[in-house]
């Protein structure tokens, strides 16, 4: 019942790609700290036919809200690409985060977050966690936090008949920088150890290039990766992706 709840609110609410396990939602976050709603949404809809039809389509919405020292973070995902009768991506998440600023330096972050990617043997995934956020670096042209999470984490595998309980840290630092007024760069590297088998691991990194074309429209570049080391059976210890495409803002 909890998959299946799940999956009506991604139809609903929308997404967008997801390739490694890992989600970086530093990318996703607005930079604004005024009080308020900000959103977006991205739409990517694609079709090729040569010896087999291709069929590509990715949603995402993004939702932050702003009041005071609180902040509110909503996303949720899709990511779909098909060649014949074949499943190269179909992916999926919903992500919830809640932070509290405690000082100029300090803030307390909350998160809880669904997924499902069977073509990585993951059929369900369910995170929650907590833990600080350091401010290192906040100008105009650069921002640089580290964070140290505890998560708890829920698996469903794919052909494994036991669901998999954990205890993790979920530790980052993560990097965004400002040129010319109209290109940001952005780099999270996650290190995600299991507390009670320290050679289970993961390593990510979400890295991406957006070009600000006019007011309302962004060109976007991202590179994903991730490295586990208790991958599930016949899926590479090693993933990563390459994509690009058009944000509307609104």
């Amino acid at each position: 019942m909890l998959k299946l709840i799940s999956r009506i609110l991604f139809f609903f609410l929308g997404a967008y790609s997801l390739t490694a396990q890992v989600i970086n939602i530093e990318s996703k976050r607005f930079l604004n700290d005024t009080n308020g709603w900000v959103g977006n949404s991205d739409f990517n809809f694609n079709v090729y036919s040569n010896t087999q039809q291709v069929l590509q389509f990715s949603n995402t919405l993004r939702i932050q809200y702003q009041q005071n020292r609180s902040r509110f973070i909503l996303l949720n995902d899709l990511n779909f690409i098909k060649a014949g009768n074949t499943d190269f991506a179909n992916a999926g998440y919903q992500h919830f985060r809640y932070n509290y600023k405690v000082s100029r330096l300090l803030t307390m972050e909350a998160f809880t977050q669904t997924q499902y990617n069977p073509v990585l043997k993951l059929d369900f995934r369910y995170l929650i966690g907590a833990g600080p956020r350091l401010k290192l670096v906040k100008k105009k042209q650069a921002r640089i936090y580290v964070a140290a999470l505890y998560m708890y984490e829920f698996d469903d595998i794919v052909g494994e008949e036991t669901d998999i309980r954990e205890h993790r840290v979920s530790s980052y630092i993560t990097c965004t920088f400002s040129l010319f007024k109209t290109v940001d760069i952005t780099s999270t590297t996650f290190y995600q150890p299991n507390v009670e088998k320290v050679q289970d691991f993961r390593i990510a990194n979400d890295s991406g290039l957006e070009i600000h074309i006019n007011k309302y429209l962004n060109f976007k570049s991202a590179f994903n990766l991730l490295y586990d080391s208790f991958q599930p059976s016949g899926i590479p210890d090693l993933v990563y992706t390459f994509r690009n495409g058009l944000s509307v803002k609104f």
